[in-house]
């Protein structure tokens, strides 16, 4: 899941491409909780594989949202953003319960 600010204007995302992006990008934002899609503009690069999208969003706190990017071939990434402003904790997934070596 991807963490976001909603005190932030513009948003960059970072991801490893199903294929190298060629021409625009269309980024579709759907709220989970209005049930509303939103295609917004963005601009991306690509550098030693890894794609970066900056686009200019307006998130709602505590909100969470399904992030499509797709162009003219297809689906590049799906993922989830939470907003929130608080900072990110680290966690251990097991809570100390397996080890591994």
């Amino acid at each position: 899941m991807i963490q976001l600010s909603p005190t932030d204007l513009e948003h960059y995302i970072s991801f490893i491409a199903r294929y190298k992006p060629t021409i625009d990008l269309d980024v579709a934002l759907y709220n989970e909780a209005s049930q509303i899609e939103t295609i917004v503009e963005s601009k991306f690069s690509t550098v030693d594989g890894l794609t970066t999208v900056s686009f200019d969003f307006n998130f709602v706190e505590n909100d969470k949202y399904q992030i499509k990017i797709t162009d003219c071939d297809g689906i590049m990434f799906r993922g989830k953003i939470i907003a929130s402003s608080q900072t990110p904790q680290e966690f251990k997934q097991t809570k100390d319960l397996y080890y591994y070596e």
